[in-house]
């Protein structure tokens, strides 16, 4: 592979513009496709393969609701009695019967005929259904939406809106990767000392960059991607590339001392950086490929497009980059200080950890544990709207729901009873009756929603009904006044028109009364009376662990109770999918860690040849990962600092957040890793001495590592700038953990343990050593 590459970089440097021109048709083909198909990325966090989601397809053929259908909610809010108001009440109206006639909405609800209104009669909302799947649905019609309502405005009304349509766009470039870039460039202007030599890397990681996305973007029309993966990618590919790229014009430099030629040296850093790139990138792609063996869609999603950006960030960095080192090479100065005047001229950081070890290596574990408490109260949930900058029109639709409506209302529970084969319609009705009796006692539910029998809504409404409600109208009327004059045969004509009246009046409201007993329900039945539906508003929020706590006693009800009831309750909906999902990868995470390290143990074990350094590697990994969910349970769900990260509210840490960070982290830690002990392995083979070969590698590989962690934490920080808080999180999460395996763990606690260790280090007993 050396020999290969060796053989590569000298080709690349002496075809600088056919390896340009190659890259550049690349780009305009892909540019080309974007063009012509466009993006569609999903906005929903979507996952199959769990109770949820399966019965999803019960739900759309048995109730003939699909909550895949692209949704919105128009949320109204004036002053107290405002939307009662005859003027408010026509101008919603208006709006409303308008979008009625448009070919793209599905249902839209009428709040005066849904009794949607607020106690204090100050705040409604309008539920919208699209024909289309969420992901689907065009801005088109989503803005025409919004300009219908945001005319009320001017009606002295707040109008915000959310759903799971694509409401507030995300855009692909922006501040974040500006301020990355920004800081990158200038980290690199300080190790290399020219403007030439610090723009190499920034260019070939975007020219990866550009055409990875391209690629995944292209992609979304035929395969389903999460809009997150777009994010996960961009921040990766970005951070990587320019690393990569470093690494490479790093060696250059360093071979420019060693060779006459130019394109000699390239070779020589190619052979040497290059394979370590290589490696390091396949470390990387693996790593967030196995996000897929967790099973969850959108995680799979984020894997494999991750891995796509990864692929063109390691290509760039092999081939454009040499070429672009060609073109721009006579700006390229030589390393100046040999090896030998580094390590002689250590600092007290070197000289700490060469001799003072034991002391070092206790040092970084114990800060490293002190920050992995938090981590002991870590709760994971799923994103939600009351997470989101208050300027955001989701957030504050949520928060005028959750004020006048109650937090329940934005974490509604859909259930479905799937009755067993033979059960009678008494044996039905009798558990149904006791499940919802049940349910509706359960102390964190506010209601259960009452469903609308259309069957009986039909009847009531059919003209031959409607005839005979006013034939036995009359007849109950007739009959009140004889009975009466009967009993008062003095009864004269006005006494006579008043009981007609009140009797009237009294048969009216017995029909109603009956109407509204057999026409709202408690549940909806099944046209084949094989399900029932019901609809549970809980008293607290999606965030709320009481509301989590609530659809595990509704499913752990059903299942003590299965066979009494003659029927299982099976809870779906957005709120229930995303309990699923917790719970899954609650259970997904040891699985995944653990693979992760026997990965790593694998790999460490054949590059090295050697128990000891893989087993060193797999503890600091370990601990640097404890840290960063303690910091991350620190600032996402505590609080800590929230001003400081621009965090509305304290929320749980996003679910799929550890088995990322696992993935990506341990990608980017055998990195590092690998070019600080491949450096001090390389060392110790020829002189024998430890002490001396950790000195060279903190030395020589260290402040290539330092610079190189800074960028990856300007890179991934910079999304802290996102409004977004998955991005932040996700932000924060890589930018904690880099810190952490770079500084403390690859920079301390690696070399320290293996000055400790010494020769052992290299002991590898099964195999000879060639």
């Amino acid at each position: 592979m050396k020999s290969w590459l060796n053989k590569l970089g000298k080709w690349i440097f002496q075809n600088k513009w056919k390896t340009l021109l190659g890259w550049l048709v690349i780009l305009v083909v892909f540019v080309g496709t974007l063009a012509h198909l466009g993006s569609n990325f999903e906005q929903n966090l979507k996952i199959s393969g769990i109770p949820s989601t399966d019965v999803q397809k019960t739900i759309k053929h048995e109730f003939h609701r699909n909550l895949s259908s692209g949704t919105m909610n128009v949320v109204l809010q004036g002053k107290k009695g405002d939307i009662t108001k005859a003027k408010t009440k026509q101008d919603i109206s208006k709006q409303i019967n308008e979008l009625k006639g448009t070919d793209d909405i599905k249902t839209i609800s009428n709040p005066y005929q849904t009794q949607a209104i607020s106690k204090d009669k100050s705040t409604t909302y309008v539920q919208i259904t699209f024909k289309k799947d969420a992901r689907l649905v065009p801005d088109k019609s989503i803005n025409n939406v919004k300009s219908h309502f945001n005319q009320l405005k001017h009606q002295n009304l707040k109008v915000a809106f959310n759903g799971t349509v694509n409401i507030v766009k995300t855009d692909i470039g922006g501040l974040s990767e500006i301020v990355g870039i920004a800081i990158a460039f200038i980290l690199l202007m300080i190790l290399f000392r020219s403007f030439v030599t610090a723009g190499m890397p920034i260019i070939s990681a975007l020219v990866g960059l550009g055409t990875g996305l391209i690629l995944i973007t292209v992609g979304t029309n035929f395969f389903t991607v999460t809009d997150v993966a777009k994010t996960l990618s961009v921040m990766l590919s970005l951070a990587v590339g320019i690393d990569y790229a470093l690494f490479i014009v790093h060696r250059y430099r360093t071979e420019l001392n060693k060779h006459d030629e130019p394109s000699a040296a390239m070779g020589a850093a190619l052979s040497s950086a290059g394979s370590s790139v290589l490696f390091a990138g396949v470390t990387v792609i693996i790593a967030v490929s196995g996000l897929s063996i967790i099973g969850i869609d959108f995680l799979t999603q984020m894997g494999l497009a991750a891995a796509v950006s990864v692929i063109f960030s390691v290509l760039s960095a092999l081939t454009f980059l040499p070429a672009l080192i060609s073109l721009g090479h006579k700006f390229i100065k030589p390393e100046k200080d040999s090896t030998e005047s580094k390590v002689k001229h250590a600092g007290w950081f070197t000289n700490m950890i060469a001799h003072r070890p034991l002391v070092s290596a206790i040092l970084a574990v114990v800060i490293l544990l002190g920050m992995a408490i938090p981590s002991m109260h870590m709760r994971l949930g799923m994103p939600y709207d009351g997470a989101l900058p208050t300027n955001n029109t989701k957030r504050q639709a949520y928060d005028m729901m959750t004020d006048k409506f109650g937090a329940g209302i934005n974490s509604q529970l859909i259930g479905i009873i799937e009755f067993d084969k033979g059960t009678s319609n008494v044996e039905k009705e009798k558990s149904i009756k006791k499940t919802i009796h049940k349910i509706n006692n359960m102390k964190d539910v506010s209601m259960i929603v009452p469903m609308e029998n259309k069957a009986a809504l039909n009847k009531f409404q059919s003209k031959e009904y409607q005839a005979q409600v006013k034939a036995d109208g009359e007849t109950y009327v007739k009959q009140r006044v004889m009975t009466a004059m009967q009993q008062n045969p003095q009864m004269n004509s006005s006494q006579q028109q008043a009981l007609m009246k009140q009797a009237t009046s009294e048969y009216q409201n017995q029909v109603k009364a009956k109407m509204k007993k057999a026409v709202m329900s408690p549940v909806q039945m099944s046209s084949n009376h094989k399900y029932a539906m019901f609809v549970v508003i809980p008293k607290t929020g999606p965030a709320s662990a009481r509301t989590e706590n609530l659809a595990k006693e509704i499913n752990s009800y059903s299942k003590d109770n299965q066979n009494d009831l003659h029927s299982k309750i099976v809870l779906s909906g957005s709120n229930a999918v995303n309990i699923d999902i917790t719970e899954k990868l609650n259970k997904a995470i040891p699985v995944f860690a653990t693979l992760v390290m026997l990965l790593a143990f694998v790999l460490l074990m054949i590059v090295f040849r050697s128990f000891v350094i893989p087993l060193v590697t797999m503890v600091g990994f370990g601990l640097s990962l404890l840290a960063s969910f303690g910091m991350v349970t620190l600032v996402i769900q505590d609080g800590f600092l929230k001003s400081l990260f621009g965090i509305s509210v304290g929320a749980p840490v996003l679910a799929f957040l550890p088995v990322i960070a696992i993935g990506v982290l341990f990608g980017l830690a055998m990195d590092y890793e690998v070019f600080m002990v491949s450096r001090i392995r390389e060392e110790y083979l020829a002189t024998h001495d430890n002490e001396y070969s950790v000195k060279v590698g903190i030395k020589t590989s260290g402040p290539v590592i330092i610079t190189a962690a800074l960028i990856m934490i300007a890179v991934f920080g910079s999304f802290i700038l996102s409004p977004d808080p998955t991005i932040k999180s996700i932000g924060i999460m890589l930018s904690f953990g880099v810190f952490f395996d770079a500084f403390l763990v690859r920079m301390i606690f690696v070399p320290s343990m293996i000055r400790l260790f010494g020769k052992y280090n290299w002991k590898f007993p099964k195999f000879k050593q060639k």
